[in-house]
């Protein structure tokens, strides 16, 4: 049965959808860890770190954050700074 154009760019959106939806958690879930990493290496996470990191979308950048928390010997070593991109 031939699906009507209407039907295929509903599909389609869903898809796009489903996709986009699974990157967010991916992001949100990276932000966690890294946070959660920072409140056990030093103690707590000011509310200025936590706005920051949760702000950041690429994750590359956030991949480099978790490396940068385990090299860290304090909380101002870490660069939250997206220089990078």
């Amino acid at each position: 049965m031939a699906q009507t154009m209407a039907e295929h760019l509903i599909e389609q959106g869903i898809e796009r959808g489903k996709a986009q939806g699974i990157k967010q958690g991916e992001t949100q879930a990276k932000q966690e860890v890294i946070l959660k990493m920072i409140r056990l290496r030093f103690d707590s996470v000011p509310e200025s770190v936590t706005s920051q990191i949760t702000q950041i979308r690429s994750h590359s950048r956030l991949d480099a954050l978790v490396e940068n928390v385990l090299t860290a010997q304090t909380l101002d070593e870490i660069d939250l700074q997206n220089r990078d991109g």
